[in-house]
Parts: C-alpha cells; structure tokens; sequence
C-alpha cells in the first residue's frame, strides 16, 4: 500500500487562490502604468487644446487696462519706451523721438564694445574668426532665425521632442556649439548686461529700424523662441542642462518676450503667460548668482499682478 499522502483540497484552494490574487495584482500594475501613460498624454494634449482655445480670448482682452501706458512693458525690464501721447505737440513729438533714437544708437554702441572687447581676449584670437565675434554672432543667429524649432503640437510624436531637444546642436554644429559655451562659460560676469542689450534691440525694434545694424531680432523670431523655452518639452530639457542663473535669465527674458507680445496682440498660439510667469518667480526666488535678482523679481511681481487684474488667478 503506498504511503504518498493525498494533496490536501483546502490547501491546494488557497494556493490557487493566492495565485490568482498575484496574477490580478500584476495586472492591475500593469494597468495602472499604462493608465498614467496614457493619462499623461491625454493631459499634455488637453492641455495644447486650453491654451489653443484661449487665443480668442487674448485676441479680445489683450488691449492694455485704461490708464496705462504704452511703454509699461519697456519700463517693466529696466527700460522705458518713450512714445508721445495723443494730445502732445510737435516739439513734443521729436523729443521723444530723439530718445528713441538716442537709445537706439547707445545700445547699438554698448554691444559693439562687447564685441570689440571679445575680439581682444585671448582665447578668442586663438579660435581665429573670420571678422570677428560681431560677425560671427550675426552669421549663428541668422542660422538660428532662419532654422527655428518645433513650438506647435510637439508632444505629438518622440522625434519631434528629441529634435527640438537637440535643436541647437542639429542647426549650429558641434563646432559653433563649443565655441558658445566657451563664451558663456569664460564670460559668465556679462550675460546679464549683454541679455539687457538684446532685449532692448528686440523692445525699441521699430524705432531702431533708423539705425541699421547687422542684428535683427525680429518679434515674431523671438515669440518662438521664447515659447519653445517656456512651452515645449525639449526646450524646458535644453534650459535643465545650463546652471541655474543662466537658465533663470534666459526664462526671464522669455516672460518679457511673451509679455511684449501680448501688448502687441502677437501671441498667435495664446499661450498662456501666467504659468511661466510664476513658475519663474518660485524659480528666481531660490536662485543665487545674478547681480540684478532684486530688479528681475520686482518686475515680474509687477507683471504678476498685471495679469492677474487682466485674468484673475490660476
């Protein structure tokens, strides 16, 4: 007679229960993952769709609030345009254009002594350009202007992420791209005079159209970039990898952009600053190394409170 025991049925039951309740576990994990995948991407595109549906929106409230004056946002990042009101007279009239021009032609001459200056160092004789750093910054910003990355509907496929992720490398080279941050890196103490003057060229644009000079920043070039920055996947990714006083700066001058292009009623995508703007503030609050912090954060607190009123809260 054999001695084998018989498998027990109420053991053999719970074993098959307990694998069942593995088995539906793994399941629902399973579930669950791609459940928030798919959620993301649903969310990412609704969120597309808001800030698409809120063109209509900006195109009807953009107009400034009675009372304030067409230079706010000139003054807003440390400059002022001058403009001469409705009931000003002639005399009037061509003293402010006087100013524009005078500021049109300073700024012009502070980034020449920029360039002028870079020209003598000696890492920059060393690369050899031809014509200079005035000459060559103009040749990489036509690149870039001409080759703009990818701000509508970039979520919609992985390599559009990744190209626009790698836009600066795929339109100026490895060359060009070391030689940037070579420059940024050895003349990190001027970025935030430098970035002040560029603006300036791209707020007192249609006054300075009387000034010829071989940069043009035109708004709508700008209004890209700036959104790319402060809207897109790979632009947010590019801005991760530079250290924190340069990322907040060039946030900050992005804000000012969108900004600019609000009270221009040229934000064709309706993108909705009030994000940015105060996900920048946390940011530019906790950063250390810019020696103007207390003039960025006064001017966006500023712009935080326009939007409100305008908007209300988020």
């Amino acid at each position: 007679m054999s001695t084998a025991k018989k498998p027990n049925p109420a053991k053999t039951v719970i074993i098959l229960i307990l694998l069942a309740l593995a088995a539906a576990a793994a399941f629902l994990m399973f579930n669950a993952d791609w459940g928030r995948e798919k959620q993301a991407a649903i969310s990412l595109e609704q969120e597309q769709q808001k800030l698409r549906e809120k063109v209509d929106i900006l195109e009807r409230d953009l107009a400034a609030p009675a009372g304030e004056e067409p230079g706010e946002t000139g003054e807003s990042a440390g400059m002022r345009v001058t403009e001469s009101g409705a009931g000003a007279d002639s005399q009037e009239a061509a003293a402010g254009k006087d100013i524009a021009l005078d500021t049109c032609q300073s700024t012009s001459a502070e980034i020449d002594d920029f360039f002028a200056r870079l020209d003598k160092e000696e890492y920059i004789v060393d690369l050899g350009l031809p014509g200079g750093t005035k000459v060559y910054f103009t040749t990489v910003i036509n690149k870039l202007l001409a080759n703009k990355p990818n701000i509508t509907r970039e979520t919609d496929n992985l390599l559009s992420i990744l190209q626009n992720a790698a836009h600066f490398y795929r339109v100026l080279g490895e060359k060009d791209i070391f030689i940037l941050k070579k420059i940024m890196a050895l003349e990190k103490g001027q970025l935030e005079p430098v970035l002040a003057d560029f603006y300036s060229l791209i707020l007192h644009r249609e006054e300075c159209q009387r000034v010829p000079y071989p940069i043009q920043l035109p708004m709508e070039d700008m209004y890209s970039y700036a959104t790319f920055f402060l809207n897109t996947l790979g632009g947010q990714a590019y801005l991760f990898r530079r250290e924190p006083a340069f990322r907040t700066l060039v946030k900050y001058y992005c804000v000012l952009v969108m900004d600019l292009a609000n009270m221009k009623n040229a934000n064709p995508l309706g993108i909705d600053i009030r994000y940015p703007l105060n996900s920048l503030i946390e940011e530019m609050t906790a950063t250390s190394g810019l020696e103007n912090k207390d003039r960025y954060m006064d001017n966006l607190l500023q712009l935080q409170a326009k939007y409100a009123t305008l908007y209300g809260g988020n």
